[in-house]
């Protein structure tokens, strides 16, 4: 197969695994991030609450509608030269909350989709048991919303992950990071980055697999 050395893609797994704990933990912030405020922007439509909805609707109109790799430069390179306290900001921090902002704009329409398919008849038996709106959302119709919301959100997840790829953009040193140095220095671009998308795509189907069974120990439960 020419230059091509299959075996140095082995050979660099070690160093792709040193960055696969940094994209894991990225990943992990990001995506509670996302959940936190993609439940709560949610919520907010559900309850049409009048500012938070218009604000809920740009947010996701924003984040949906431009492009992830714009939205981490601007907020590392742009916005430190008009916010004198972003100056200090670390291209860890940024990709954190690029992502994590990013993907809530996604989860925000998974849950608000979920709490939407749930029938108007719970919420009357909970009307009628006493419980107010923030009891009826947290004891009954929230719980059964998420469990259409698990596959969806989980896929959100691997998008996070896939997301944080774009970090090596602004120097960050994760799983990518990591590729991308190793085969400039060693110009075997073909055997680094093969090694890489099969570590991407075994996380992806490892985590599928997590998605499979807690879905259907949630239906299960309920």
């Amino acid at each position: 197969m020419g230059d091509i050395e299959i075996s140095y893609s082995f050979k660099v797994l070690p160093l792709l695994f040193d960055g696969l704990g940094t994209t894991l933990l990225i990943s992990a912030v990001s995506f509670l991030i996302a959940i936190l405020i993609g439940t709560i922007l949610a919520l907010c439509n559900h309850f049409k609450l009048k500012f938070l909805t218009t604000f809920t609707k740009v947010y996701i109109s924003f984040f949906r509608g431009t492009p992830l790799m714009v939205q981490i430069f601007l907020f590392y390179f742009g916005l430190p030269k008009i916010i004198e306290s972003m100056k200090n900001c670390s291209p860890y921090t940024a990709l954190i909350v690029c992502l994590g902002f990013n993907s809530a704009s996604y989860i925000c329409e998974i849950i608000r989709g979920s709490i939407n398919s749930i029938d108007k008849g719970q919420y009357d038996a909970c009307k009628a048991f006493g419980l107010s709106k923030f009891q009826s959302m947290k004891r009954i119709i929230l719980p059964q919303a998420l469990i259409p919301a698990i596959p969806p959100i989980a896929s959100s997840l691997v998008d996070i992950i896939k997301g944080s790829s774009l970090g090596l953009t602004i120097g960050v040193l994760d799983v990518m990071g990591i590729a991308q140095v190793e085969a400039a220095s060693s110009f075997k671009y073909f055997e680094v980055y093969i090694a890489t998308i099969s570590l991407y795509w075994i996380l992806s189907i490892v985590l599928n697999t997590i998605q499979n069974k807690i879905e259907i120990s949630a239906n299960k439960f309920y």
